[in-house]
């Protein structure tokens, strides 16, 4: 994998993986709206996306 592509990668794990603490913290004290929800789980969709086209491209998936 490129040292470039692999840089990408961990940031966009790490920005998910934020997400998701985020996420968890928040239902936990119900403090979350349905369109917040909504905009999370889109902002997580997409960053599967492009992990899936990095990991696609570098002939991983």
């Amino acid at each position: 994998m490129k040292e470039d592509s692999l840089k990408i990668v961990q940031k966009d794990i790490d920005e998910a993986l934020e997400m998701v603490e985020s996420m968890e913290k928040n239902l936990s004290q119900q403090s979350f709206s349905k369109e917040t929800v909504k905009e999370k789980f889109v902002f997580l969709s997409q960053k599967l996306q492009e992990l899936e086209s990095i990991l696609k491209s570098e002939g991983i998936l």
